[in-house]
């Protein structure tokens, strides 16, 4: 089951995560944009990475938690999914991901993403029965 949906937008791809948790819409953005890199290919778990991010608000560290995502795929050429996203302070996250090599013939062509903009950013923190998101318009 996709934990995210696609938004109408009229030049780039806007995207909105959910999750139980804000670490679960986080980790439904990166699979979204992985989706959309591969077309919504199949990726193999071969490699495991983990890293961590910080920013100085959520807004921050969101952007920079998928730009990083953008910069192992275009400087190590990886494609990535099972994310596992935890907090480990109020603006740091820690990140765990498995993915492999990007192929072409593995991984269709789908579309480049170029980086992540604040433009119709919007960050909920879900209370009881309302779940979390997250809303990130990806420049392509």
């Amino acid at each position: 089951m996709k934990r995210y949906e696609f938004i109408e937008h009229t030049a780039d791809i806007a995207i909105k995560a959910y999750g139980d948790t804000l670490e679960e819409a986080y980790a439904g953005a990166a699979e979204a944009m992985f989706d959309i890199i591969t077309g919504g290919s199949t990726i193999e778990p071969q490699r495991h990475i983990y890293f961590s991010v910080e920013s100085i608000d959520l807004e921050g560290l969101l952007v920079n938690f998928l730009s990083r995502l953008i910069v192992l795929h275009e400087t190590e050429f990886l494609v990535l999914t099972d994310f596992t996203v935890s907090f480990s302070g109020e603006c740091c996250l820690d990140v765990a991901a498995c993915g492999e090599k990007y192929d072409l013939n593995l991984h269709g062509r789908g579309e480049h993403i170029k980086g992540v903009s604040y433009h119709m950013m919007e960050i909920c923190n879900g209370r009881g029965e309302k779940p979390s998101f997250v809303q990130v318009l990806f420049d392509i």
